[in-house]
């Protein structure tokens, strides 16, 4: 009888694990069943909020589901993430981070997440090469103008960036003061698209954005020029532009340029980050998303969940030792 009893407990733990796997199939092949929110952590009309809205649309096609775009600008993207991190583990709140994840993490002393902990990572995006830029008005057409104006006026320059911790904005900027010993100030903005017009207005100097979407408008009427850019060679979108080792001042711990990837919060389930995955890398490689990608100077990406996670880590051992040469830290 005991025997009896126990072979019946063991088919009903299994049937029960059949049911479950069942159930948890099911529930990935209907997923999504209502409309997805995608948290951007900038404000609209940056590069990050553009690359998103893409991201959104083509994801909404696949899936025959809404994806809204809930844009969260605000402290270096920060809250945005905070936002994402919350959220229910469900797959109907995902996050469009960035390569700032991993400077956060040291710049922070205390953050209401951790970007290792908190998120789960379902897939690179796009990269995109980080442009200096001027305003028209502003008297330099190189980088070494620039460097000699600013020296000529220690603390009159300024640079605008998305944010205190903004990468590549406030990094950037600050990586190049540190390196050509520069005194420039940095004048915050709650993304890449204020900081850009107020360049273009000459109330700042110079702004540094990964891609072209914030400068797209002003560098096609010529009210902005571009002095440098990141990598290790020239940008097609702008084949005259030198890189920054060209024009003498060479920068190598942004030549990976800046990471787009999309993110859930901790604890999404396996076979929804599976299918969000197949589905991301599906959508960018359509040729309306290629073709977006190359207006805003951004470069496809696809990625494993497990190769965006590492990517993350290694950031974050990266930069660590560089930050901490620029003696920058924030609350």
């Amino acid at each position: 009888m005991m025997c009896s009893r126990f072979r019946l407990l063991i088919a009903v733990i299994v049937s029960g694990g059949c049911l479950a796997a069942i159930s948890t199939e099911t529930l990935a092949q209907a997923y999504p069943t209502r409309p997805v929110r995608l948290v951007i952590a900038w404000a609209p009309g940056g590069p990050t909020d553009l690359l998103g809205r893409t991201v959104a649309q083509k994801l909404g096609e696949t899936f025959g589901e809404q994806v809204i775009v809930d844009n969260r600008p605000g402290a270096a993207g920060t809250i945005g993430a905070a936002a994402a991190a919350n959220a229910a583990p469900d797959g109907y709140t995902l996050f469009l981070g960035a390569s700032g994840m991993t400077i956060d993490q040291i710049l922070y002393k205390s953050l209401p997440y951790d970007a290792r902990k908190d998120f789960t990572p379902i897939g690179l995006v796009a990269s995109g090469t980080t442009f200096l830029w001027v305003g028209a008005s502003l008297p330099a057409r190189s980088l070494q103008e620039l460097i000699a104006l600013a020296k000529s006026k220690p603390g009159e320059l300024s640079y605008g960036s998305a944010g205190n911790g903004s990468y590549p904005g406030h990094i950037g900027g600050e990586l190049f003061k540190l390196k050509n010993g520069l005194d420039i100030i940095h004048v915050p903005y709650k993304g890449a698209a204020p900081a850009m017009i107020d360049a273009v207005a000459g109330r700042v100097s110079f702004v540094m954005t990964a891609g072209l979407a914030a400068a797209k408008p002003f560098l096609d009427s010529g009210k902005v020029r571009a002095l440098a850019v990141t990598g290790d060679k020239r940008t097609a979108a702008l084949p005259n532009v030198p890189t920054f080792a060209e024009a003498g001042s060479p920068l190598p711990e942004m030549n990976i340029g800046g990471w787009f990837g999309l993110l859930g919060p901790a604890g999404l389930p396996r076979n929804i980050v599976v299918k969000l995955n197949q589905s991301l890398a599906k959508a960018m490689v359509a040729p309306d998303v290629l073709a977006r990608l190359a207006v805003l100077s951004l470069d496809p990406m696809t990625s494993t969940p497990e190769a965006f996670s590492d990517l993350i880590n290694t950031g974050i051992e990266t930069w660590a030792p560089v930050l901490k040469r620029m003696n920058i830290t924030l609350g």
